[in-house]
């Protein structure tokens, strides 16, 4: 009876993981795919494969280059996890899981949820545990629910008449947009070396994010010419990417629950093709903006005079962020940009950044904010196309805060 048994559950979870991978082939990210053929082949193994061995079946060789592979591994993982789980969520019977802690595909058997309780049933449970105690609770339980209203009711209407409409109006789910492309920041590595023979690190200067710049600045700096070299290798942080995950599923969402899939790409590989047949959503720092740039600031108030710093061309105002946060026991302002902007052939650019991650986050969070919409939107009145500037000041254990400083219309 064993062998019928095993043959039995591989049946299952081969028709499980053909299943799933159909749902995920209709995705476009080869490496998902990938990973996905990866982990399923090697579940079969005693011993799950290892972060490296994830990382060179995916990115081949320059993977042993990239300190930051085991990382990058981690967050496919994550985002493959997440899949299945959406694909499931509501589901009972037979499931594909990824273990917590282990790179492998399993077969898991999901009793079907009960039915929550509604609010009247809770009560009643609660009630029932201690009867003595139900005259009290009710009396506990009414005035709760009077200081509760009083709280609510001068809220509600307040988002009745603005708040609601207030995402939709800025921030329109992608079934608004003309085939959305999300274009991620990246930089530009460099390989360090000491002897020429051995690559010792991998860099990045936020200063460097093309091979022109690089040119420029070995011209500069000549005494690096023998130190560091190209390797074609580029670079997204990991919070950047996971921002933009998030942006992706909030305004892939529209009323229904369920919005237009929107490709993502590193800004770098964007071609003008592409550009010119999508509307474009960039999320990740201003300095990585790449061919955007010409694009974001040729129509701004603001000029990037640095990595960290913008400049109001009107006012001469400078604003500086600390990109890099030195101490955790200090405020470390930085500084996000929000903009929306019509492009030629009748295309838009949305640009989502900060100078630094925390300002990239910073804006990201707006779409979660209906009181904060409802006032930007309150302020622009008609105009459709504008570009905001905040100020994102950190506290250790406090949620970061965001103040408006500059609000321009755009044409």
């Amino acid at each position: 009876m064993k062998p019928k048994l095993e043959k039995n559950l591989l049946a299952r979870f081969e028709s499980e993981t053909a299943k799933f991978r159909a749902v995920l082939v209709k995705g476009r990210s080869s490496n998902q795919v990938a990973l996905f053929d990866l982990l399923v082949e090697r579940s079969m193994d005693e011993r799950s494969p290892k972060e490296i061995e994830i990382a060179l079946a995916l990115f081949g060789n320059k993977a042993s280059l990239d300190t930051n592979t085991d990382s990058g591994v981690r967050v496919y993982v994550h985002r493959l996890r997440k899949r299945i789980d959406d694909y499931y969520r509501g589901k009972s019977g037979t499931r594909l899981v990824i273990p917590k802690g282990e790179y492998r595909i399993v077969l898991e058997e999901v009793d079907a949820p009960e039915p929550p309780l509604g609010p009247l049933a809770r009560i009643a449970r609660l009630l029932m545990i201690n009867p003595t105690l139900s005259i009290g609770l009710s009396f506990i339980l009414c005035a709760g629910l009077f200081f509760v209203s009083l709280q609510i009711w001068p809220t509600d209407r307040y988002r009745t008449s603005g708040a609601v409409n207030a995402r939709p109006d800025l921030f329109a789910g992608t079934n608004a947009w003309h085939d959305p492309l999300f274009a991620i920041g990246d930089n530009l590595l460099l390989a360090e070396t000491e002897d020429q023979l051995v690559t010792q690190r991998m860099i990045l200067d936020p200063e460097v994010q093309t091979r022109e710049e690089f040119g420029r600045f070995l011209i500069a700096h000549p005494e690096k010419f023998y130190e560091l070299y190209d390797f074609s290798l580029r670079f997204a942080p990991i919070e950047t990417v996971e921002i933009a995950w998030k942006v992706q599923e909030a305004l892939t969402a529209s009323a229904s629950g369920k919005g237009k899939d929107a490709a993502m790409m590193p800004v770098s590989s964007i071609r003008t093709e592409e550009l010119q047949s999508h509307d474009i959503i960039y999320v990740g720092r201003l300095s990585q903006l790449g061919m955007l740039h010409q694009y974001a600031f040729s129509r701004s108030r603001l000029r990037l005079t640095a990595y960290d710093r913008l400049t109001d061309k009107q006012s001469g105002t400078v604003f500086k962020g600390q990109v890099y946060v030195e101490s955790q026991s200090k405020p470390e302002p930085d500084y996000g940009y929000l903009s929306i902007q019509a492009r030629p052939a009748g295309r838009t650019l949305m640009i989502m950044a900060g100078l630094g991650d925390r300002g990239t986050a910073a804006i990201a969070d707006l779409l979660h904010s209906p009181k904060a919409l409802a006032s930007l939107k309150k302020q622009l009145g008609s105009a459709r196309h504008f570009e905001a500037l905040f100020e994102v000041t950190t506290l250790p254990s406090r949620p970061a805060s965001r103040r408006l400083v500059l609000l321009n219309p755009l044409p």
